[in-house]
């Protein structure tokens, strides 16, 4: 059956008053119609409102590389929920400090001390406190102890240390270590807590040893820049840094 023309000029009209008619609600609501790949204006705030559920506006983008969403401003915006940030999860955001506690008040060590923590593979800020008394030590002599957070599968010769201090022991008050780097730990270490005298004769501890663990995301190296002579402190301010 073959459509007269005034039949398709109808047809026609009707369409177009259709979109005019929706276009023109549009405009009614709102002052202007949204134009899609056009800069739009308006000097109102545009409100998206879905009365079911589910989002209530969705922005695609073409890949990975593209952002879905770009602002201007630098301002915060609230109430505004983010899955990620920069690629990660707040729970690889937070910070989480793990504190390893080796023996405890009074306890006497016999040679050297050897405390096994249980560190995953990763890069840390590392830091340690040790508060020892040596044992043995005559008076008028002096002993030396060193303490710090090491692989204990490297303890020898070239023995891998993360972080140490060492302390000179005459008979008196307490030797009082502490040190802290960032490190990085490689697979197959078994990082621990180390401490011994010169002389081996072992120790008391004053106080539980501590060392802690602040995962970090990475570790960079960068070469410090050596100061000017003319620009070094001269001896009489390093003397009042140190009074």
């Amino acid at each position: 059956m073959r459509a007269v023309r005034p039949q398709i000029i109808a047809t026609v009209s009707a369409a177009a008053l259709l979109v005019v008619g929706f276009d023109y609600t549009t405009y009614a609501v709102t002052g202007s119609s949204l134009m899609l790949g056009r800069t739009n204006h308006t000097n109102h705030v545009t409100t998206v409102s879905r009365a079911g559920g589910g989002p209530a506006l969705s922005l695609r983008s073409a890949g990975h590389g593209s952002p879905s969403l770009e602002v201007s401003s630098s301002a915060r915006v609230p109430r505004l929920n983010a899955d990620l940030l920069d690629g990660m999860h707040a729970a690889a955001l937070s910070t989480r400090v793990i504190t390893y506690r080796a023996g405890a008040r009074g306890d006497v060590v016999a040679g050297a001390g050897f405390w096994q923590v249980n560190a995953a593979p990763g890069a840390y800020q590392v830091s340690f406190k040790a508060f020892v008394i040596p044992d043995g030590v005559a008076p008028g002599t002096t002993v030396d102890v060193i303490c710090g957070v090491a692989d204990l599968n490297t303890i020898g010769p070239h023995t891998k240390v993360y972080t140490a201090d060492t302390a000179t022991y005459s008979n008196q008050f307490p030797t009082l270590m502490s040190g802290a780097e960032t490190v990085r730990i490689r697979k197959g270490a078994d990082p621990g807590i180390v401490c011994v005298t010169s002389d081996s004769s072992g120790f008391t501890l004053f106080k539980p040893i501590t060392a802690s663990f602040t995962p970090v995301n990475h570790r960079t190296l960068k070469d410090a820049t050596p100061v000017a002579p003319s620009r070094a402190p001269s001896g009489r301010l390093f003397g009042q840094l140190h009074r």
